[in-house]
């Protein structure tokens, strides 16, 4: 058979296991939806009710916190970033935290409203919009480390009907749980473990093999984007800071953070043509070390579905090299 050989790969991070196969993209797809929906997915609906604009705060529960301008009162219109709990949430704060195999569903479930204007795309937020989404980012993380029962907080947003969103308008979730899930207490195990043998974090060690073997995307002073090793979805990248910072509120240059992710997404949806995809933010919980972890975004472009081989076995197969889809994206970074 001709074509890039298959291989197989190893997450550094997790020890997961994927199959890189270029071939299988060349599969034959007759089954109507067979592909995953991209860009019609992620158009912005023309619902004038959105309950995420600005004027329609009566629409969701009272805010916690807010952006707004000067003299705007709560839960009324003046605001360009809001922060409300969910009003549909997954876990419930008023319930008593257990353990064991059955339990309550205590926990914190809540939403970031990113902008008041009906968008549906972060690349065409301002510059200080998605600035003032990081910090929140930043504040809720704080605020919700400080939650008694609450031991670690996940960050997240979808993009796109294919990701899982039910709401076009911009906006993150924040969940705080009280237990470490199963995916970042991985990844804290096999950081601890590399720093205990070589003494570095490897993320930041992996950074210098990334740039070496045509993974890296771009990068600013202080911070880095690479497309994952051993990827779940083709073209998926990760965003990092260039330092051992652990615990994410670390962060002070959320400007430069913020220019480098919105450069990489526009990249993302001109080679793609607007994708939907998931991000989520890894970060240290507050309440114990974590030696040799370093805070880091994790983007998942939505270019394949799961299937059984996957299911069935946990390892993943993808059809672009990370070093073709580095290539790629470096290509259309916008100046």
């Amino acid at each position: 058979m001709n074509g890039v050989a298959p291989e197989y790969r190893t997450c550094p991070l997790t020890g997961r296991q994927v199959v890189v196969a270029p071939e299988r993209a060349a599969r034959p797809m007759t089954l109507d939806h067979a592909a995953p929906h991209s860009r019609q997915s992620r158009d912005v609906d023309g619902r004038p009710e959105c309950p995420f604009c600005e004027g329609m705060e009566h629409d969701t529960p009272g805010e916690i916190a807010a952006v707004r301008a000067p003299g705007s009162l709560p839960n009324g219109p003046g605001w360009t970033l809001r922060v409300v709990p969910n009003k549909f949430p997954a876990v419930r704060p008023t319930l008593e935290p257990g353990g064991g195999l059955r339990s309550p569903g205590f926990g914190v479930h809540e939403l970031i409203l990113e902008t008041g204007r009906h968008t549906s795309n972060p690349t065409e937020q301002t510059p200080a919009e998605f600035t003032a989404v990081l910090a929140s980012y930043r504040d809720r993380l704080n605020a919700l480390h400080a939650t008694p029962g609450v031991e670690s907080v996940t960050v997240f947003k979808n993009v796109g009907a294919e990701s899982g969103a039910s709401l076009a308008h911009s906006h993150s979730q924040v969940v705080g749980l009280p237990f470490v899930p199963g995916e970042l207490s991985t990844e804290l195990f096999f950081a601890a473990d590399y720093h205990a043998l070589a003494g570095a974090a490897v993320l930041l060690d992996r950074l210098a093999i990334d740039r070496a073997e045509g993974r890296l995307i771009a990068e600013t002073p202080h911070f880095a984007a690479v497309t994952a090793f051993a990827p779940r979805f083709a073209y998926e990248f990760v965003v990092m800071p260039k330092a051992a910072q652990a615990y994410f509120p670390e962060v002070t240059r959320f400007d430069e953070l913020g220019a480098l992710m919105q450069r990489v997404l526009a990249a993302l949806d001109a080679v793609l043509h607007k994708p939907a995809y998931n991000w989520f933010l890894h970060t240290a919980p507050a309440s114990a070390p974590a030696p040799g972890f370093v805070w880091h975004f994790e983007v998942l472009p939505r270019t394949s579905r799961f299937a059984g081989f996957e299911w069935a076995t946990g390892c993943y197969i993808v059809t672009r090299t990370p070093e073709a889809a580095a290539a790629e994206l470096r290509g259309a970074l916008p100046p």
